[in-house]
Parts: structure tokens; sequence; C-alpha cells
């Protein structure tokens, strides 16, 4: 009876402190959830495990949020790649929309159509002033925003909404006069007709 006692004690003993040691190990060793996460690239695939967004350093190195078409949409099927271009988001020229920093740490946004052709642009110049480009699939059509000189700086305070190819603008140009910069509004309209590009 005595040795049945010690058995018991022993095991009472051994169970408490394996229960109160667990629980002390579990409390100060459980590992934290990561904080941080880092990579390289993240990719998000459709069903078909096709990439249908991207983000990471793309080969233009730029620093990008690209998405692409995705399988069973009107755009992915009528989305005519030239043959040249190799497949993947990380390819600036698969990117029908992208939000992020060019090369030279610029802030940009873009849109291409389904045929690949850029058809807006929105970026800063390297002094931090706007432009935003719209285009159709024969090229740019209307601008605004700064226009840069022919020697750009951060002097360049020219603000203009533009038609193209060339047509109208409407605007205001900075210029010198008497050592200040003074502005002036200019309007202008070409008549004349030319074939649409």
């Amino acid at each position: 009876m005595k040795q049945a006692s010690l058995v018991a004690a022993a095991l009472l003993a051994g169970f408490v402190g394996g229960v109160v040691g667990g629980r002390a190990t579990r409390s100060g060793s459980q590992p934290l959830p990561e904080q941080v996460i880092r990579a390289r690239t993240f990719e998000l695939v459709g069903k078909t495990g096709q990439v249908i967004s991207y983000w990471g350093i793309d080969k233009g190195d730029n620093v990008v949020l690209a998405f692409g078409s995705r399988p069973g949409t009107v755009l992915a099927e009528g989305a005519a790649r030239p043959g040249h271009i190799p497949p993947g988001l990380d390819n600036p020229e698969n990117q029908l929309s992208a939000i992020g920093l060019l090369a030279n740490d610029s802030p940009f946004v873009k849109f291409r159509g389904a045929d690949g052709k850029t058809r807006v642009r929105l970026y800063l110049n390297d002094w931090a002033k706007p432009t935003l480009l719209m285009e159709d699939e024969t090229g740019p059509r209307v601008a605004l925003g700064i226009e840069q000189s022919d020697t750009p700086g951060p002097q360049d305070n020219d603000w203009v909404l533009s038609f193209g190819p060339g047509r109208a603008r409407i605007g205001m140009y900075s210029e010198k006069e008497a050592g200040k910069t003074v502005v002036r509004g200019i309007f202008s309209i070409k008549r004349d007709k030319v074939m649409y590009p």
C-alpha cells in the first residue's frame, strides 16, 4: 500500500509538473507571428494558374503593382500581342495597368488597351511636375500638365491642355520680365484640316 501511494504521488507530481512546465514553456518560447514578410516578387494567379497580377521589380527596372488580362475574358481573348514580346507581367509590354515607380524613382500610372498600346499615362517629371497623356490606337491625342522646354529643368512652368496632332492648345506660359517670372495665357486653334493619323 505504501508503495502504491508512492507511485500514485509520483504520477500526480509528474502530471502536475508536466502541465505547469508545458504552460511555462509555451508562453515563453512560442514563436511570434512574422511582423515583416520579405520577397522580391508577389504574384496573384487566376483559376487556371495564369499570373494576373504582379508586384515586384519588372524587366524595365520599375517597381510596379501590375495587372494583366484574365483567361476567359473578352479582353484576354481579343488581346493580340506581337509575337516578339516575351510573356509574363514582369515585362512592361504585357502590363495592362500598372502603378509604381519608374527606374528613376518617379511615380507613374499606366493603362493599356487590349491591343497592348498605351492609352493613359500619368507621371511626374524629374522636377516633380505632372503630365497626363491620353492616347488612342494611333498615338497621343490629349496632354494636360507641364510642358517641358528644349532644355528641361525646374524652371519650366508652362502649363497646357493640348489636342494632337497639333490642333488646339490652351494654357499659361511663364516668361522672365524685368527679373521676375510672369505668366501669360494662350489659346490657339488650327482650323486647317489634316488627315486623322
